[in-house]
């Protein structure tokens, strides 16, 4: 059973994963001028591979955020004292707050190991399960991969690192799929555009 945190993060992408189908789908009927190649096996193959892999890449930041915090303590709070807030207000004990900054090491380390292995396994689930989930056979998706996981590996590479950046460094935790999933939904229209689906 998903935790909610993951069933909502689930349920965005696939909401948009669909929708950059559609999308993808729209953009070729008007070029077409015709919507006799319209596929709705790709649209629906968008939102199965969003139901396969949201889980374990939701896990997989989880992970990374726990091993490598983007944000630490600047200062360490006062020793905790018996007296209630009230008292030390009375007696002019200042309270201070823990404040936090951005870990620029750890932030960096999330992004190199994010971009050194979740990018490349992000791309052959990509190509092999979209290549399943269209009835190919191993030799055509291993094909598939042989012909497409660098050219995409490198585009993605084009677009993904500065939204992973900012979404490590600006955007809290629990939003960050949300981030991702919007940018998802131009980088589904570009793959289905360019047949790699």
């Amino acid at each position: 059973m998903l935790d909610s945190k993951v069933a909502e993060a689930t349920f965005q992408a696939t909401l948009l994963n669909g929708l950059s189908g559609v999308c993808a789908q729209g953009i070729t009927a008007y070029r077409n001028k015709s919507f006799d190649e319209v596929e709705i096996e790709s649209i629906l193959r968008f939102i199965v591979y969003s139901i396969l892999v949201t889980p374990p890449n939701y896990k997989w930041q989880e992970f990374l955020e726990r091993k490598f915090p983007s944000r630490t303590p600047v200062n360490e709070p006062s020793p905790v004292s018996s007296k209630s807030p009230e008292k030390q207000a009375q007696q002019g004990t200042q309270v201070v707050p823990v404040k936090d900054r951005l870990n620029l090491t750890n932030t960096a380390a999330k992004f190199l190991l994010d971009q050194i292995f979740g990018a490349p396994l992000n791309t052959l689930a990509f190509l092999y399960l979209m290549g399943g989930m269209a009835f190919q056979s191993q030799a055509q998706i291993w094909s598939n991969i042989q012909r497409d996981f660098w050219p995409m590996l490198i585009a993605g590479y084009r677009v993904w690192p500065i939204i992973g950046l900012l979404n490590l460094s600006v955007v809290p935790f629990d939003y960050r799929q949300l981030v991702g999933s919007t940018a998802g939904l131009f980088w589904g229209i570009f793959l289905s555009l360019n047949k790699m689906t």
